[in-house]
């Protein structure tokens, strides 16, 4: 049975899913390319695409992200994304998910505080505008209380190290830097 919020985000992310489609914001697409450059020399990543929506809503539209969906429902993490937030999300495309083996991401979707630690740790409260202010590593606390480590590489931008793919998209409520890699966080 579909819960009233989420058939909400599932209609907003129809309408979302136009713009996104407009600003070629699907993962693998052209404006997704790492390393790409604008006609004026500036690296991709520099320059964000802008989107109406919360991040549920650009989630849910993009088949790309639909295991992270999925994850975020088994988490019952939907609706603090659809929040005002703002929120800074690293977020693991289906080929990410595809890189963790079986046996582990089963673990993970089974245990919703195992997977609920997991996805907060690709959140960061506020918005992380990391497109110039890294000169030098850093490290940003996430929701789930562990860091993450931000390096760029010339152009390229990476998260621990899982690469962000293209450009940033900023929503209403948040910035989402799409990665190629889950992270996970380290438990002692």
């Amino acid at each position: 049975m579909i819960s009233v919020s989420m058939k909400t985000t599932v209609k907003r992310a129809r309408q979302t899913l136009a713009t996104v489609l407009a600003a070629s914001a699907l993962v693998g697409g052209p404006a997704m390319a790492s390393g790409s450059y604008s006609k004026a020399g500036i690296p991709d990543i520099a320059k964000p695409i802008r989107v109406s929506g919360t991040i549920v809503d650009v989630a849910v539209s993009n088949p790309a992200f639909s295991t992270l969906v999925t994850a975020l429902t088994a988490a019952g993490l939907v609706g603090t994304l659809q929040g005002p937030g703002p929120f800074t999300v690293f977020a693991p495309t289906n080929d990410a998910f595809a890189k963790v083996p079986a046996p582990v991401l089963n673990l993970l979707l089974s245990d919703t505080a195992a997977l609920s630690s997991v996805l907060l740790y690709h959140v960061t409260g506020g918005r992380q505008d990391l497109r110039f202010a890294l000169v030098a590593p850093r490290d940003i606390k996430t929701v789930q209380g562990q860091e993450v480590f931000a390096e760029r590489e010339r152009d390229t931008l990476f998260i621990n190290n899982s690469r962000v793919i293209g450009r940033p998209i900023v929503t209403d409520n948040g910035i989402i830097y799409v990665v190629d890699s889950v992270l996970l966080p380290q438990y002692r």
